[in-house]
């Protein structure tokens, strides 16, 4: 299919595969019978049966519209990005395309390393890529909220692309940037975006002072758990600088949005220190044995951490401070996170340059000679109607409660 196309006969489209299921649709790994009869470019298809959505409540066919705005706005505009190669609307179905992305998702990658983690240079390459990405969608105004592993897709070449911006929403900034590194327009290229920094300023409070040289003490024996993942609740659709929605993933979700204060782009942030906890230990950091001890940890538990203390271990405890006006990032965004030492010497306009990226995926070619496709119409017309989706892995946070501008929980 050609990255310019705008819309999709989804008559001539023939589903490969299933590759995974939602809140918010089925996602098919599918070609154009007319364009590319062998499948040669297959891409990724998510179909959202509307009947199912209206179902489930008013707001999901509105967020699953939103998704598809945000593709089209980042369209081409950030290789860190997914790229909308068309859509399509019919009475009882839409969706649209991206690129399949080969690789699997960030957690899977992790689970095939030894014990379950990546290596320092690792974990710095997929941060730095997943920060321009941030910082991208930031400069559109866009908080993307829903930051974790499975969201993280990894392409053929071994580089990451986000996935999944139902969740994301449009938020106004408090303040004025200045116009430098970090501050990507919507039309700027990705080098002019990711220009090498200015130098950095004096170190507050010495936080740099403790910060010794890189080691092997992280990884250790340490016994790594699959972290809980769970269903959002509805996204708020109104405008404003804050936020007060109760979205996200259990163990990603930042004190703000916890406690119902509102939340702006620091959320991602939060998110950002998770993730790389995550990779470091194989372990989110303030997991408990249920909801409410995960966000009371997330309220008042500090990260452990275990060996010599790094650039790393000092990039993630900025990361995960728990007032959103403190946090590493609240002042002036991705630059804030890019002068961090942990990144000190990275080319950030050349990381697309990279050629082989710390993990490349074995290239599985699809080869529909032994291959029953299959119409995506009748996929859904087969299925027996169930009164939702099935549900994503994890804890449900369908106990959870919002009221928009005033968000609660009811157990805790």
């Amino acid at each position: 299919m050609e990255t310019h196309q705008k819309s999709i006969d989804i008559d001539n489209i023939r589903a490969i595969k299933v590759l995974g299921k939602g809140a918010m649709g089925t996602v098919f790994l599918a070609h154009d019978q007319i364009s590319d009869p062998k499948g040669n470019s297959p891409f990724a298809l998510k179909v959202i049966d509307k009947s199912l959505l209206r179902h489930k409540n008013n707001d999901a066919e509105r967020r699953a519209r939103w998704e598809m705005t945000v593709l089209s706005s980042i369209n081409h505009h950030n290789p860190f990005l997914p790229t909308l190669l068309g859509h399509f609307e019919a009475h009882d179905l839409m969706g649209w395309a991206v690129p399949f992305c080969s690789g699997g998702d960030l957690n899977v990658l992790r689970y095939n390393q030894n014990d379950h983690v990546f290596s320092v240079s690792a974990i710095r390459f997929y941060l730095a890529e997943i920060v321009c990405a941030l910082a991208h969608l930031h400069s559109m105004g866009i908080a993307y909220r829903d930051l974790k592993p499975e969201n993280v897709l990894v392409q053929a070449s071994g580089h990451v692309t986000l996935t999944d911006f139902d969740l994301s929403r449009k938020l106004t900034f408090r303040r004025k940037k200045p116009a430098s590194f970090g501050s990507c327009e919507k039309d700027t290229t990705f080098r002019e975006c990711c220009k090498p920094p200015p130098p950095p300023p004096p170190p507050r409070r010495n936080n740099l002072t403790r910060i010794l040289s890189y080691g092997s003490g992280f990884e250790t024996g340490l016994r790594k758990v699959k972290s809980a993942r769970v269903s959002p609740r509805r996204a708020s659709f109104a405008g404003g600088k804050r936020s007060n929605s109760f979205v996200g993933t259990e163990e990603y979700v930042s004190p703000e949005v916890v406690r119902g204060e509102g939340h702006e782009f620091g959320v991602d942030w939060w998110a950002l220190g998770i993730l790389a906890y995550e990779m470091l230990y194989g372990k989110t950091p303030f997991r408990g044995n249920n909801r409410k001890e995960t966000f009371r940890n997330v309220l008042m538990k500090r990260p452990e951490f275990l060996g010599q203390r790094t650039a790393l271990v000092d990039l993630i405890e900025r990361l995960l401070e728990k007032d959103p006006n403190k946090r590493l990032g609240h002042f002036r965004g991705a630059e804030e996170i890019k002068e961090h030492e942990f990144f000190k010497g990275l080319r950030w306009d050349l990381l697309t340059d990279v050629e082989r990226p710390p993990i490349v995926p074995s290239s599985d070619n699809v080869d529909l000679t032994d291959v029953i496709t299959f119409d995506v119409r009748e996929y859904f017309t087969k299925q027996k109607a169930p009164p939702s989706l099935p549900p994503s892995s994890g804890r449900s946070l369908s106990s959870l409660t919002e009221d928009d501008g005033n968000a609660s929980l009811t157990e805790f």
